[in-house]
C-alpha cells in the first residue's frame, strides 16, 4: 500500500498503518485517563495516566529515530523556533506583568504557527 507524505512516495506496510493507528488510540485512551483521574481526583489514576504518556513518548520517538534523520533543516526550523518561543514565554513571565493568555498566545504563535507557515509557504526545503 502506498502513501503519500509531503508528494513523496512512501510505502507503509499494512501492519505499520496499525501499528500506528494503535499508538494513536493508545494517545487518546492515555488522554482520557489523565481527564479520569483529574475528574476523579485520583493521583493513582492520574499518575498511571502520566507515566503511559512518557511511555507512549518514548515509543513515539523511537519510531522517530527509525525513520527520519534527525538532523534535517524542518527539524532546525521547528528546533529554532520552538526554543525562541520558550525563551520568549519564560523571559516576557519573568519580566513583564502580562497575562498568562497572551503569554500562551505569544507561545503557540511563534512555537507552532510561524514554523507551520515557514515549512508550508516558505522557500524549498529539501535535505
Amino acid at each position: 500500500m502506498l502513501t503519500t507524505v509531503d508528494n513523496e512516495e512512501a510505502e507503509r506496510s499494512h501492519t505499520e498503518l496499525a501499528g500506528l493507528a494503535a499508538l494513536g488510540l493508545a494517545y487518546v485512551f492515555a488522554g482520557l485517563g489523565l481527564f479520569y483521574g483529574l475528574a476523579i481526583d485520583s493521583m493513582q489514576v492520574f499518575t498511571a495516566a502520566v507515566i503511559a504518556i512518557l511511555v507512549l513518548l518514548a515509543v513515539s520517538m523511537v519510531i522517530i529515530v527509525r525513520n527520519e534523520p534527525l538532523v534535517s533543516r524542518e527539524n532546525v526550523v521547528i528546533s529554532v523556533c520552538v526554543f525562541v518561543a520558550v525563551a520568549l514565554f519564560l523571559g516576557l513571565s519573568t519580566f513583564t506583568a502580562l497575562p498568562y493568555t497572551v503569554l500562551v498566545g505569544v507561545l503557540i504563535f511563534v512555537g507552532v504557527i510561524i514554523p507551520g507557515l515557514v515549512l508550508q509557504y516558505g522557500p524549498s526545503i529539501v535535505n
